[in-house]
C-alpha cells in the first residue's frame, strides 16, 4: 500500500456537484471551508470573477478585505451582490459565520473571527500601514486551521504575506 503524505490528507478537493470539502470524514454540520480573500483596491475585478465562477451551493464561507479608503462608505456589497447568487453582506460584529455567504470588510475596521461569528475592531495603527488582510488571516488560521484558504487576488504591498504563513502552519491552502 502506498504511504500519503501527512499534507496530502488536507488538501481540500472538489465533488462532482462542485462542493469542496477538506479531505477525511466530515466532523459536523459546521465542518466546512473558510476562503480569506484579500485584494488591494483595484482588485475589484478579480473577487467579481470568482464569485461568478462559483456554483449556486458551495459549501463555503467567503471574507473578503479588500484596501478601502477609510473615510468613505463602501458600495462593494452592491458590485459583488449583481454577480453571485451567494448571500453578499457586509461583515457586522458578532455575525455568525455561514456556508454559502460573502462577507466584506466595512471600511475602516480590522476583521477578525472567534466562535463561529465575525469580529469588528479599530485599527491597531492610526496612521501608516495597516494590514487587515493579516489580521483577518491569522485569526482565521487560529480559529479554523486546515479548514482555511487564502487567496490573495491583486496586492503591491506586504499585506496578506504574515497571515498566509500563519495559514500554512496551521495545514491550510495558499493561493495566490
Amino acid at each position: 500500500m502506498p504511504r500519503r503524505r501527512p499534507s496530502q490528507a488536507k488538501r481540500p478537493r472538489a465533488h462532482s456537484d462542485g462542493v469542496v470539502a477538506v479531505r477525511g470524514p466530515p466532523r459536523g454540520q459546521d465542518d466546512f471551508l473558510i476562503l480569506g480573500i484579500g485584494a488591494s483596491a483595484g482588485g475589484l475585478d478579480a473577487c467579481r470573477k470568482l464569485v461568478e465562477s462559483l456554483p449556486a451551493s458551495n459549501g463555503m464561507a467567503f471574507i473578503f478585505v479588500q484596501h478601502l479608503d477609510p473615510t468613505h462608505e463602501s458600495m462593494m456589497v452592491e458590485l459583488l451582490a449583481n454577480h453571485t447568487v451567494m448571500r453578499v453582506l457586509q461583515a457586522a460584529d458578532g455575525m455568525p459565520l455561514e456556508r454559502d455567504h460573502l462577507y466584506v470588510i466595512p471600511p475602516g475596521t480590522y476583521l477578525s473571527v472567534g466562535s463561529g461569528a465575525l469580529h469588528l475592531s479599530e485599527p491597531q495603527a492610526r496612521h501608516g500601514a495597516r494590514l487587515p488582510f493579516d489580521f483577518l488571516l491569522r485569526s482565521l488560521a487560529e480559529e479554523y486551521g486546515e479548514r482555511v484558504v487564502c487567496v490573495i487576488l491583486s496586492g503591491t504591498a506586504a499585506d496578506g504575506s504574515l497571515g498566509l504563513k500563519a495559514v500554512k502552519e496551521k495545514g491550510g491552502l495558499v493561493i495566490v
